[in-house]
């Protein structure tokens, strides 16, 4: 999505907070900026959007940029600014890392470890909120549906979203993690267009900071942080692994598809299902459950599209937010068989382009990378950021195979 001149300003300084916490550490960040733009500019994304109207407002982004970005700039506000630099183009799988070692990697950290890590600039310059008490009142007057509210990160801490001017700020309240304390500001939430936010946050305060674009706002759940009241439905258990199969009735057989990655891991599973399987695809309504399906190669997903064009089946495809990439494509190719049906809710909308070699490219510090993508699939871009929305909606407080099964009921009786 694109972050017009009008609101450059204001992200510009969204993320100070952030940079404040971190402003012992600095880099070049002319370098950095020119390293990622001579990288976005080569991306099959970029050749395809930016063009006319849209190159002139990448250019004016560009020098509007390289005006305010320095050679000695806080980390924080340089990696701030190469994503804007990057959101000019409508490209989901492209992104930019912080990388950072930190001193807190190893997951045997001793209490000496911990209590050095708490004294430290990066720990106690880290932006705090003024007041829980205040913060508190605010959620309390939140609409249910709003994206203020308390939300859980299991095992890590209770956050409290309060809006804080044009965006909202992610406080912890609790922590079960002696890395965050109560106050310390861990998200800025940025809001991308109907239900969707870009989120702002790091792994622990000081560290390695992270920037996720247009996540949806669903079922109290925003990326990792759910409201107490967020249903599991959405989801999936993993229990019978990433590929499973099973005959509900003699008219429907259920097929889980939970993967289509290259790991050599993956590959073998699927060789064994499709072997397995493929003959037994046989029945009048077949499911196909592609929920938490975070794509990979259409390899290991045509060749079902094949056996279900073929079988003249009744076809259910199921997605949530988390279906992505080829998972999204696939349901597409689905969706244009003459009888199938799309249940669940919106894909995550990373369709129109990808990487073949997912190949990671360092700044000339080290400090930052850019993951360009090379791959053209450019005809689905209406699908971009925003996903494919299901033909039946299906509700967040009931089981989604349930609700599944009782439409082909009513399919059934007509």
């Amino acid at each position: 999505m694109k972050i017009s001149i009008s609101n450059f300003l204001l992200l510009f300084f969204v993320f100070f907070a952030f940079a404040k916490a971190q402003s012992q550490q600095t880099c070049n960040c002319k370098d950095e900026l020119a390293f990622i733009d001579s990288h976005i500019t080569e991306m099959t994304s970029f050749k395809k959007q930016i063009k006319g109207d849209h190159k002139e407002a990448y250019e004016q982004t560009l020098n509007e940029l390289s005006k305010e970005v320095t050679t000695s700039m806080p980390i924080a506000e340089c990696y701030r600014a190469l994503n804007i630099l990057l959101s000019q183009v409508k490209d989901k799988h492209a992104h930019i890392k912080h990388i950072k070692p930190s001193i807190l990697a190893s997951t045997l950290l001793t209490d000496k470890d911990i209590n050095q890590y708490r004294i430290s600039k990066s720990f106690t310059n880290y932006p705090r909120y003024e007041s829980l008490t205040s913060l508190q009142k605010e959620i309390e007057k939140a609409p249910s549906r709003s994206v203020e509210g308390v939300y859980q990160r299991e095992g890590v801490f209770t956050i409290g979203v309060v809006k804080n001017g044009n965006l909202y700020s992610g406080v912890v309240l609790a922590s079960q993690s002696p890395l965050w304390i109560p106050g310390q500001i861990a998200y800025t939430i940025i809001p991308n267009g109907e239900g969707m936010y870009d989120v702002m946050t790091s792994d622990i305060p000081g560290g390695t900071l992270r920037f996720i674009r247009a996540l949806y706002l669903h079922n109290g759940t925003l990326w990792h942080l759910k409201k107490e009241n967020a249903s599991p439905y959405t989801a999936v258990s993993k229990e019978n692994g990433d590929w499973y199969f099973k005959q509900i009735s003699p008219n429907t057989q259920y097929l889980y598809m939970g993967s289509f990655s290259n790991s050599e891991e993956n590959v073998a599973a699927f060789t064994s299902f499709y072997n397995s399987h493929k003959s037994k695809i046989t029945a009048q309504n077949i499911i196909i459950d592609l929920r938490n399906n975070g794509g990979g190669n259409s390899k290991y997903s045509d060749p079902f599209y094949k056996i279900l064009k073929k079988s003249k089946a009744n076809v259910y495809v199921i997605t949530n937010f988390w279906s992505a990439s080829n998972s999204e494509q696939f349901t597409l190719k689905l969706k244009s068989l003459k009888n199938t049906t799309h249940l669940g809710m919106r894909t995550y909308g990373a369709i129109a382009y990808g990487s073949n070699y997912g190949k990671l490219l360092e700044s000339p510090s080290g400090l930052f990378a850019i993951y360009p993508t090379d791959m053209n699939f450019h005809k689905y871009i209406d699908y971009e950021y925003v996903g494919i929305q299901p033909d039946i909606v299906l509700e967040y407080n009931e089981d989604w195979i349930k609700q599944t099964l009782d439409y082909i009921k009513t399919r059934d009786t007509f």
